[in-house]
C-alpha cells in the first residue's frame, strides 16, 4: 500500500532502491542518530532491507513525488512506534516532519491505534524537533531497547494519543 502526501510518496522498497540507500544511508552523521543503521552501510545491508519485510512493522521508503527519487525511510510498528531517517542532502526541506504526518494519519486511521511513540538520541534538536512540530510531546527519558541489542542508553521519548490529536491547537 502506498501513502500519499503533498510532496511525498511512502512505499515499500525495492530493489531499484538499493544504490540510492546505500549512497544515502553510508554516511556517519545520517547513521549515528538511529539505533539500527550500521556504518559502514554496504551493499549486503542494502540487500536485506529491499529483500526483507518485517512481520509487526510497516517499513516505507519516502520518495519525491516530482522525480521520484529515494529521500529516507520511515515505519510504523503495530504498537506505534515510529522510526524516521532522511538523507543528508535531503536535510532541512521538511521531508522528516511531512513523512511522520502521513504515517500518523496511517497509524490513527488504518491500525487504530490509540497511542504512537517516538524515541531519539538527546543530542538529536532536529528530530525533537520534527517530533513537536508534529504535536508529539517529551513524555520522560526511558531506556530504548533494541531487538537483538537489548537497552541502550536513555532516550527522550515522546508520544501522541489520539485524544491529544484531536484537540485544536493552542
Amino acid at each position: 500500500m502506498e501513502l500519499h502526501s503533498r510532496r511525498l510518496i511512502l512505499r515499500q522498497y525495492t530493489k531499484d532502491d538499493k544504490e540510492s540507500l546505500m549512497k544515502l544511508l553510508n554516511d556517519k552523521e545520517v547513521s549515528r542518530w538511529t539505533e539500527r543503521i550500521p556504518f559502514p552501510y554496504t551493499e549486503k545491508h542494502a540487500d536485506w532491507w529491499v529483500n526483507n519485510k518485517p512481520e509487526d512493522d510497516y517499513v516505507y521508503a519516502i520518495v519525491k513525488k516530482d522525480n521520484h527519487s529515494l529521500v529516507g525511510g520511515i515505519n510504523i510498528t503495530t504498537k506505534g512506534e515510529i522510526g524516521c531517517w532522511i538523507g543528508r542532502k535531503y536535510w532541512k526541506e521538511g521531508f522528516a516532519s511531512e513523512a511522520v504526518e502521513r504515517i500518523k494519519k496511517f497509524g490513527f486511521d488504518d491500525l487504530k491505534l490509540e497511542k504512537l511513540w517516538a524515541a531519539t538520541h538527546e543530542e538529536n534538536k532536529a528530530s525533537m524537533q520534527v517530533l513537536e512540530k508534529t504535536r508529539f510531546y517529551r513524555v520522560d527519558d526511558r531506556p530504548y531497547h533494541v531487538e537483538g541489542v537489548g537497552d541502550t542508553k536513555m532516550r527522550p521519548h515522546f508520544e501522541l494519543t489520539k485524544q491529544v490529536l484531536n484537540q485544536p491547537l493552542q
